[in-house]
């Protein structure tokens, strides 16, 4: 579904990424795990062309990413869903009115837009809140929100970009379950970038760990959590150990 080629992107001096190659398969979990600042947020950024890379080649369901603009680009974006580590959610508006916005802008009929909205806030457990302000929302409960709001399109891809960075340890848990509760009952391709080592024990068909801009090790969590090859998979073995 998925084929990343030879992605490379520097801001200055400073290189992000460095020849990333990565092929995702249709309904397979994918987490993408390492150091801070190792080009894991950048990769997912560069998927949906929040980030556009120096070089390289994007290619999803046979489409070359990299190449749209405009219209093409856009309805693009409306079958990739992103939840970002900070909830972006508009304040003035409800729950409701958050998930169904960007329905609505792309075109989706009332009626169909509002279906889409009740279902995607009863499955992350916040429609009894559709009708609540975000600043009136716990920070798990915003992150529901904006679960909802890129479930609502129905995408054929999901990208997380550390959707629990931004909350309280206590409050992790609750979103992580919400998460896991998606990958077990839809067959969405996703690709996650965590933190969370035990989560993607749990959810992950495949892990890949990067280091300076790079994918050092892949495979399944068992294998690279038993029998790293890689000193970043070394230290994950010893975090989990420990």
């Amino acid at each position: 579904m998925l084929q990343i080629r030879d992605l490379y992107k520097s801001y200055g001096k400073q290189v992000a990424l460095n020849g990333v190659n990565l092929d995702v398969k249709r309904g397979e979990t994918l987490v993408i795990m390492g150091p801070s600042g190792c080009g894991k947020s950048t990769t997912i950024r560069c998927i949906n062309r929040l980030t556009e890379p120096d070089q390289g080649s994007i290619v999803v369901d046979g489409k070359a990413v990299l190449e749209l603009q405009g219209e093409a680009l856009r309805a693009y974006r409306r079958n990739v869903g992103f939840v970002f580590q900070q909830f972006n959610l508009i304040n003035r508006l409800t729950v409701f009115d958050n998930v169904i916005f960007h329905l609505v802008l792309a075109g989706v009929e009332r009626d169909l837009a509002e279906e889409r909205a009740e279902q995607a806030l009863r499955k992350v457990g916040m429609l009894k809140h559709r009708h609540k302000k975000p600043t009136n929302l716990s920070g798990g409960e915003q992150q529901r929100v904006g679960i909802a709001r890129a479930l609502a399109s129905n995408p054929d891809l999901m990208l997380w970009d550390e959707p629990t960075a931004s909350l309280d340890p206590i409050l992790v848990g609750e979103v992580l379950e919400v998460m896991e509760e998606l990958v077990r009952t839809t067959q969405t391709t996703m690709v996650i970038v965590t933190h969370e080592v035990s989560f993607a024990l749990k959810v992950a068909d495949r892990i890949v760990l990067m280091d300076q801009g790079q994918i050092v090790e892949a495979g399944s969590p068992q294998a690279v959590f038993n029998a790293p090859k890689s000193e970043i998979g070394r230290k994950y073995q010893k975090l989990i150990a420990g």
